[in-house]
């Protein structure tokens, strides 16, 4: 099954993400979800990779988003 959101119909205002003792809660829109943080971990995991599956379709060949620049001339002292 897939559900195409388009960005007008659901805005970052409307989706949240909290813990509740050992639940997370996810607010998507109007919808609440509580799952176990178990469950949580695993949905995060199966989100990455379709999105990285998604982003390799779109042709978005861009670096991870954790390489922000390249050093030059960076003078390291240890000790």
């Amino acid at each position: 099954m897939v559900d195409i959101v388009s960005n007008d119909l659901m805005k970052r205002e409307r989706i949240a993400v909290e813990s509740e003792g050992d639940l997370v809660v996810i607010h998507l829109g109007n919808v609440t979800v509580k799952v176990p943080y178990e469950t949580a971990l695993l949905l995060s995991q199966w989100i990455r990779v379709r999105a990285k599956e998604a982003k390799m379709r779109a042709g978005d060949n861009s670096r991870h988003w954790s390489v922000i620049g390249t050093l030059h001339d960076a003078n390291v002292t240890r000790g």
